[in-house]
């Protein structure tokens, strides 16, 4: 167990903590208080096979028909 000094900002140093390191504070109201590293979830922002309802041969045709009108063509 060690000893820590909050200082006049109401920070503490964590010797053992990285940047960026998120804690879960709980007070326990009998004068302890408990921090716990919270772990994120990650998921992956595209689930395979997600995207696929998205392209169609009709979406394609209308973005295609609407870059016809974007498009310049060297003269």
């Amino acid at each position: 167990m060690k000893t820590l000094m909050v200082d006049n900002y109401r920070r503490v140093r964590l010797p053992n903590a990285k940047p960026r390191t998120k804690l879960a504070f709980e007070d326990h109201g009998d004068g302890t208080m408990t921090l716990t590293v919270i772990k994120a979830v990650v998921a992956e922002p595209f689930p395979r096979g997600s995207l696929l309802r998205y392209l169609t041969p009709q979406r394609d045709k209308k973005q295609l028909a609407m870059l016809e009108g974007c498009l310049q063509t060297p003269e």
